[in-house]
């Protein structure tokens, strides 16, 4: 049992060496439910009695297929049996819960803290998801937290008269508030599990990382973490939503359920069963995406901005991406034929299309595939990498970077290769946890390594250590990296031709947007 924020949580002990702790399904705010929906987390009221905290609270609102599809796709492209993948949890709107996993309640040192902000596309996604977690790092030394936050329409519906009830001319960002929400948390209660509250690490995967990156941009999130890993997380930079932009959205949202002539807006959507916000969203009627959003308070300006412009949080840093991570994702297009791929290299680069169909050749539809894996990769998770990496470096000087690169064995293995989200089993060290994915003991090798890794950072803000393959510092100029695959083994230069196009078109885009 332990005492927090004037409650007696009762939690589970795993047995092992040593034993582990777990609380889970702890309240971190208010439920966001009825008058709550689509405001700002609000304090939680201290629960009377003994609190058990031995299950996951639900899983946020969502449509309840997309996590274990996700997990299905994959057993079925490895040759493994689908039903070895479980249901995702009942969902709720009251879901704003934290998990913790300790072996130190008992007082003494503390320990660093490892905080997982789970992908999903801000869309879908669960702590309770099997790779996520806590036990195996918990083991090594750290004290792991996860937790939900709101999703989709619930965590990002900005609207003109949701902005206008609001004492900061804000609306939408409700997700990021909820982190923010949870680190608050953290700080105040950490101590009671073990946790040092002066070394708390944020570690994400996709919209997790993006997540990461648009805290470091935050001023609301200052103090609340000392460092940052961002798995597959870089496209952060290319995202530039208004607070008008979004408002828009909800626009189409509220004529989605029929409330685009409503009198009492606001009301009248916090009143709408949740289904319905959630169909609206979906149904593909509302032209909607969970992206947060420029509001001038959670977050004043684009990631892309503050990083160029060195605003952003200074912390060290470990950031890298996956070798294919596109193999997973071509149904978010561009269509895959030679001129869908072209016509995405004109709508993404505009004059600069004709250098982009050198570094993404293609001659015929059967070419198509990999110009795309490459080309998508590169944009949305290499070189927006590679531009954080550059401009933390040239602030606090304590970048590593990763390239991810193991396959899992067999077929599956040669059709995805390291596939988006392949390495985040390896990272928290449950390859075991994932049995619709093959594995050899050179994964179960690589996943040591890589969780040791990821524990020495969150404890000294330095990977390495003694017995595992040294990790480089990057720098701009270097643009060291450590290569995670078969081999672990040093490299320089993150896709440097390619990144050079990308970046450039980047900044181009922030200089027009700026312009406007």
């Amino acid at each position: 049992m332990v005492q927090v924020a004037r409650e007696t949580l009762q939690g589970e002990v795993l047995d092992g060496d040593p034993p582990i702790l777990t609380f889970k399904g702890i309240p971190y705010a208010a439920p966001p439910v009825g008058e709550l929906r689509f405001r700002p987390p609000q304090p939680t009221a201290p629960r009377q009695g003994l609190q058990p905290a031995i299950d996951y609270g639900p899983a946020c609102m969502q449509p309840r297929e997309y996590v274990p599809d996700w997990y299905r796709y994959l057993a079925e492209t490895f040759a493994q049996d689908p039903a070895l993948v479980p249901e995702l949890e009942p969902t709720s709107e009251d879901c704003l819960h934290v998990n913790v996993w300790t072996a130190h309640v008992d007082g003494g040192e503390l320990l660093p803290v490892l905080v997982w902000i789970h992908g999903g596309g801000n869309n879908s996604g669960s702590p309770s998801e099997a790779p996520y977690d806590g036990t195996n790092l918990a083991r090594k030394g750290v004290v792991y937290v996860s937790f939900n936050y709101r999703l989709n329409v619930f965590g990002f519906l900005a609207h003109p008269t949701l902005t206008a009830e609001s004492d900061h001319g804000s609306s939408g960002n409700y997700a990021l508030l909820d982190q923010i929400a949870a680190l608050e948390w953290i700080q105040r209660n950490i101590a009671a599990f073990g946790g040092d509250p002066e070394r708390v690490t944020l570690f994400g995967e996709s919209a997790g990382a993006t997540n990461i990156a648009y805290l470091m941009s935050s001023p609301l999130a200052r103090g609340l973490f000392h460092g940052a890993i961002l798995q597959s997380g870089g496209y952060a930079v290319n995202e530039t939503r208004t607070l008008a932009d979004m408002e828009e959205m909800g626009v189409g949202v509220a004529a989605a359920v029929g409330l685009g002539d409503s009198a009492d807006l606001p009301a009248d959507l916090r009143g709408l069963a949740a289904e319905e916000l959630l169909a609206a969203a979906f149904g593909g009627h509302s032209g909607w995406e969970s992206i947060p959003n420029v509001d001038g308070w959670v977050l004043e300006e684009a990631p892309g901005r503050v990083f160029e412009s060195d605003r952003h949080a200074r912390v060290p840093l470990v950031i890298g991406f996956n070798g294919d991570e596109w193999t997973t994702l071509g149904h978010y297009g561009p269509d895959p034929t030679l001129e869908g791929l072209r016509e995405g290299l004109r709508s993404q680069f505009g004059e600069l299309a004709d250098r982009a169909f050198e570094h993404y050749p293609a001659t015929n539809d059967d070419e198509v595939v990999a110009a795309l894996n490459s080309w998508q990769t590169d944009a949305h998770f290499a070189c927006p990498s590679r531009v954080i990496a550059d401009r933390v470096a040239r602030t606090s000087g304590k970048v590593f970077f990763y390239r991810f690169t193991r396959a899992a064995p067999g077929p599956g293995g040669d059709q995805l290769g390291a596939y988006h989200g392949a390495e985040t089993a390896y990272v928290t060290d449950n390859l075991s946890l994932e049995p619709w994915v093959p594995r050899d003991d050179v994964d179960q090798a690589l996943a040591e390594v890589m969780s040791d890794y990821w524990v020495r950072f969150a404890a000294t803000g330095n990977p390495n250590g003694e017995g595992d393959p040294h990790w480089p510092v990057y720098s701009a100029d270097t643009r060291n990296y450590l290569e995670l695959g078969d081999q672990i083994e040093p490299g320089s230069g993150i896709r440097p031709d390619a990144c050079d196009l990308h970046e450039e078109q980047l900044l181009g885009q922030l200089r027009a947007d700026e312009s406007k």
